[in-house]
């Protein structure tokens, strides 16, 4: 079992993530990056709350915690790392609320006029400086040599304003204050930038990169962000109000990573003409507590075209509930070399004996 970033073969991983990022077939026989969990259906909240600022980070326990579970778990998540983050939800930072429940987290909106980022400073606010804090302690506590801090996920322009106004709203404010919307967004933008260029500049560096919140190792500085909302908004709706936000985030950082879903797919073509932004898309399904797979939106059948389109320029991660047909559609269909597979699976360990070539 690999440990951690020591071990003299982590270096073979690191170029098989490299050639990934750079849409790239790998030496020898190339086969896509593979991350599977057994697939499962959401639960509810035990205990619904609302998230407080994390306390000041425990130096000794955290690296006790972490230790224990590198000792036990190795480096790997499949083909992809197993990281120690030290992030928090981004929402936090433009003054929501997040309630944790209905078995996931909920940005509640905190809306008050179109000025109320104007003068914020975000340095001041609690959220953002137990983030720098705790990072800083992480890495005294770890040291920054053996094991892979992620970047922080934020969520991109779109969704942190859908997340302030409701999304309701949002769509109002495209038609009838689009100024202002722009105004909020620009400062929004501010925000995400800053805190993201002051978070990743605590994280360590490995072979020149950093480690994204999906496992990936990239060349450079990074940063995760997601585009939930554009699914609301035509293409050319969204190249004039968001597409300028979401080109400058990336343009603050060298690989920037989106999280996107299928049914934004009306949107590939603006994302994919900024250079340095990997792409990963959700296909959506709806895994029910009665053990069936509800698919939601388009399939994989149905975006081969538009995946093609992607992978003849960048490579992409798909992100889903798989079976082997699926996979294997997958494979006749799209280069493997520049191709991540992850999601939930009925029987992991079989998964992995075909397509990584061992078992669980």
């Amino acid at each position: 079992m690999t440990r951690d970033l020591s071990d003299p073969g982590v270096a073979a991983r690191i170029q098989r993530h490299r050639d990934y990022w750079w849409n790239q077939e790998p030496a020898g026989a190339g086969r896509p990056l593979y991350q599977v969990v057994k697939a499962y259906a959401m639960s509810d909240t035990a205990n619904p709350h609302e998230l407080e600022p994390p306390p000041l980070l425990d130096a000794a326990a955290f690296r006790t915690s972490i230790e224990q579970s590198y000792d036990q778990h190795g480096l790997y998540n499949d083909d992809l790392f197993r990281l120690v983050y030290t992030g928090i939800s981004s929402e936090v930072l433009v003054g929501c609320r997040i309630a944790v429940r209905a078995g996931t987290h909920w940005a509640e909106p905190c809306f008050t006029d179109w000025h109320q980022l104007d003068g914020y400073r975000v340095q001041d606010t609690l959220w953002y400086q137990r983030l720098l804090e705790n990072t800083r302690r992480a890495v005294a506590a770890l040291g920054d040599e053996k094991y892979p801090f992620c970047c922080m996920p934020f969520r991109g322009a779109a969704d942190m304003a859908a997340a302030m106004l409701t999304a309701e709203f949002l769509c109002d404010a495209v038609l009838d204050q689009p100024a202002k919307l722009k105004d909020l967004l620009a400062r929004i933008t501010d925000i995400t930038i800053e805190t993201a260029l002051a978070h990743g500049a605590l994280l360590p560096r490995h072979e020149g990169g950093q480690f994204n919140s999906y496992g990936i190792w990239t060349p450079g500085r990074t940063v995760t962000f997601t585009v939930d909302a554009a699914t609301y908004f035509s293409p050319a709706c969204y190249e004039d109000i968001f597409l300028p936000f979401d080109q400058r985030l990336c343009a603050a950082l060298e690989t920037p990573f989106v999280h996107t879903h299928a049914s934004a797919r009306q949107h590939f073509a603006g994302w994919l003409e900024i250079p340095n932004l990997g792409l990963q898309c959700v296909i959506d399904q709806a895994y029910l507590p009665e053990g069936a797979n509800q698919p939601i939106g388009p399939q994989l059948a149905e975006l081969l075209e538009d995946f093609q389109t992607i992978r003849r320029r960048k490579s992409l991660m798909m992100y889903g509930y798989w079976d082997e047909p699926t996979i294997q559609l997958a494979l006749e269909q799209l280069p493997a070399g520049g191709c991540a597979i992850l999601g939930m699976v009925e029987d992991p360990a079989a998964i992995r004996e075909k397509y990584l070539g061992r078992a669980a």
